[in-house]
């Protein structure tokens, strides 16, 4: 069983399903990596952490785009879940006063849950018989 997402996966979609994971996968990009600064990729997750408080509360609330895919795309409790635990955990982590800045660059949250969501998506499409509960 493969686990990563193909263009064979893809076309079991909707063209409404493949356009939201296109635009997630956009949103994860852009709060996690987009911006190249000294060789580094780093994203408006970090930057935006720099407001205290605020600013990681407009990340965690962007990243809420990831867990409604994952329930239009009937990933499962259990993927929700995990995303909005990544959520909850780059929110708490990065209100934390100079450590939190720092772990906002690195912990990408959103890169995690969009991957989260490609593998699950891949165990749905290769089950589509089973009862899908990861």
């Amino acid at each position: 069983m493969t686990r990563t997402l193909t263009d064979a996966h893809l076309a079991m979609l909707t063209d409404k399903e493949r356009a939201s994971l296109e635009q997630a996968r956009s949103i994860a990009s852009w709060m996690d990596d987009k911006i190249k600064i000294g060789g580094f990729g780093v994203g408006l997750d970090g930057i935006l952490g720099l407001i205290p408080v605020l600013g990681d509360l407009v990340s965690a609330a962007v990243g809420l785009y990831h867990a409604k895919l994952a329930m239009d795309l009937k990933l499962g409790s259990g993927t929700l879940a995990e995303i909005v635990m990544n959520l909850i955990l780059d929110f708490a982590v990065g209100s934390i006063p100079l450590i939190g800045d720092l772990a906002d660059f690195a912990y990408r949250s959103h890169r995690r849950n969009m991957k989260l969501i490609e593998k699950r998506l891949v165990q749905r499409l290769e089950r589509p018989d089973a009862n899908f509960r990861p």
